[in-house]
């Protein structure tokens, strides 16, 4: 055998493991590796819009997060506007300078410095903003 697979670990955790060559005569030499397994994704608990271009978002911790970094991509399809990203190690992030009125996709993930996770994703619409100035083209009609 030259590879294997080890099913059941838990999420960021150390193991050591340890692999004896053998056959019917006995055991031969061995050999030891350590390594972490990969973190779990942040749950993202809520995408609140604090304001039009203002983003909220709060996450919910995975199991074992201990000596995680967390990384949340915010993204949209519309054209001209580009990707943003906010990393740390706390529950909640504030996005500035987003468009009103567009969706945007949310992926957090985390980090445990060996390995990370992939992202789970949300989406939010922000609200419109307050009209930046005074109506235009207007014209009167006599009431009949």
């Amino acid at each position: 055998i030259t590879t294997t697979t080890l099913s059941g670990l838990t999420a960021n955790t150390q193991y050591t493991v340890r692999v004896v060559a053998f056959n019917d005569l006995g055991d031969g030499g061995d050999v030891s590796g350590t390594g972490k397994t990969r973190p779990q994704a942040p749950s993202i608990t809520s995408l609140s819009a604090s304001s039009s271009t203002q983003l909220i978002i709060t996450l919910t911790a995975p199991d074992r997060p201990s000596s995680l970094t967390y990384k949340c991509t915010i993204s949209t399809t519309v054209s001209g506007l580009s990707q943003k990203t906010v990393t740390g190690t706390v529950s909640q992030y504030t996005v500035n300078e987003l468009s009103p009125y567009v969706n945007y996709t949310v992926g957090c993930s985390s980090s445990n410095g060996e390995d990370s996770c992939d992202s789970h994703t949300n989406t939010i619409r922000m609200p419109s903003a307050v009209p930046s100035g005074s109506p235009l083209n207007l014209r009167t009609v006599p009431l009949s």
